[in-house]
């Protein structure tokens, strides 16, 4: 399996609520290896298999969860 990590702004998180629900949507998408949502931050670093997913899946994944998300402009990278 190959993995890339990115790095998502996500909006609208508020507490810590917000923050397993995020890591609990992602961490159950097909693909995905590790997650961590950082509240302070505001960021989300996801772990992906990008033959499975994309980053624009993953966006949409945060949205349906009802959070704004968009990749950080370095992207996605390999390990």
């Amino acid at each position: 399996m190959h993995t890339a990590t990115v790095e998502l702004e996500v909006a609208g998180m508020h507490c810590a609520s917000c923050v397993a629900l995020l890591e609990e949507t992602l961490g159950a998408e097909p693909g995905v290896g590790a997650v961590s949502v950082d509240l302070d931050t505001g960021r989300a670093s996801v772990t992906f298999d990008p033959e499975v997913l994309t980053v624009d899946d993953l966006c949409g994944t945060v949205a349906a969860a009802g959070y704004q998300a968009a990749p950080l402009a370095s992207g996605a990278t390999a390990p």
